[in-house]
């Protein structure tokens, strides 16, 4: 089901954060925004999320579907290890493919760790498992590769094109390199009322 959102703007205390943004979506389909810090990135796909309501404008096509989201703050239960944290969003993964989704990110004697323990790379790298893990049918990430070493990065995006299975992506960065290492379509800032065109 593709995604349409029609001119959602957003402003806090008579401030705009955006103004008339209209994207589409397909279904399937990888995408990325970017634009400058305040630029009104995080609130669009907080909007998305249902954790604000804009001020004008509709969204169509979510209609009550799971999604799975990367926040800018990681978001974890630090007393739990990575797959405790993970087994929130996924309860009935098998113990062995738990271990082989977390293998494909964090060094093997970390698995016993509580998370609070763990470094903000490998705290971003359970972020992302715990999202990718999530039964979502939409993924929104906000800047999910934020804090990984440059090797780190590139397995990290390697590991969500492998497990993406088809899932509408949405994602912000202010890295070029990411958006076409996953082949994003691109929606860029304009400059102008905060608003953004497609640039494919």
């Amino acid at each position: 089901m593709t995604l349409r959102i029609h001119n959602l703007s957003k402003s806090y205390d008579h401030i705009p954060v955006f103004q008339n943004v209209s994207l589409e979506l397909e279904e399937g389909g990888v995408y990325c925004l970017m634009a400058p810090s305040g630029a009104g990135k995080t609130t669009l796909l907080r909007i998305l999320m249902g954790l604000e309501a804009p001020d004008t404008g509709r969204v169509e096509g979510l209609d009550g579907r799971p999604i799975s989201a990367v926040f800018q703050e990681d978001r974890l239960c630090l007393h739990l290890n990575a797959a405790g944290n993970i087994r929130l969003v996924d309860p009935v993964c098998s113990d062995a493919e738990l271990q082989e989704e977390l293998l494909a990110l964090l060094p093997a004697d970390s698995l016993s760790k509580p998370v609070s323990s763990f470094s903000g790379g490998m705290r971003r790298r359970v972020s992302l498992l715990r999202a990718m893990q999530s039964r979502g049918e939409i993924l929104l990430f906000d800047e999910p590769f934020n804090g990984l070493d440059e090797q780190i990065r590139q397995d990290a995006i390697q590991y969500v094109q492998k497990r993406r299975n088809h899932r509408t992506l949405l994602f912000t960065t202010h890295h070029m390199e990411e958006a076409r290492a996953l082949k994003a379509s691109l929606f860029v800032w304009d400059g102008e009322a905060l608003s953004w065109h497609k640039d494919s």
